[in-house]
């Protein structure tokens, strides 16, 4: 036998030899995390791979919704949907530059708020137009015949 032959090899794996003692505990990790560490919240990441929702998805959406029924309110259902229609925009625009990073769901909000505001502009931009025309016949009306105004006026107890 040779010299290399006679000396045994160590074994790692050998309970015997190892330095490892069998009193040391074995480590596991605990099965939740310690209470200290809070988990993400819920949807933060999108559909669970890593995206986000898009940054102004929501706000799109409830402005372009509340825009539709603002129209009546003399211009502010104009403002709530023009900044609906920006803030989608800007969203859409983003979402193409990278959209591997962003959840479909809010890009979905997003073009629906964009809709939302769409609608809403062209209802107030027609009862903006509404009212500017009924406001021109009243002061036609007056202008070509003073004195059936005045009555009318009369009649509905403003003068």
């Amino acid at each position: 036998m040779s010299e290399e032959q006679g000396t045994p090899q160590e074994n790692p794996l050998d309970p015997i030899k190892s330095d490892i003692s069998a009193s040391d505990p074995v480590q596991i990790p605990p099965a939740t995390p310690p209470p200290f560490q809070q988990l993400p919240p819920f949807g933060q990441f999108g559909n669970g791979m890593g995206q986000q929702n898009l940054p102004n998805a929501t706000i799109s959406l409830v402005l372009g919704i509340l825009s539709i029924p603002a129209c009546c309110c003399y211009g502010l259902g104009l403002v709530f949907g023009i900044v609906a229609w920006v803030l989608a925009g800007k969203d859409i625009k983003q979402y193409n530059l990278n959209p591997a990073a962003y959840s479909l769901s809010s890009l979905k909000n997003t073009r629906a708020g964009k809709i939302c505001g769409i609608i809403g502009v062209i209802l107030s931009a027609l009862y903006i137009i509404a009212l500017v025309a009924m406001i021109i016949a009243f002061g036609w009306a007056a202008l070509r015949d003073p004195e059936t105004m005045k009555e009318l006026l009369r009649e509905k107890g403003l003068q």
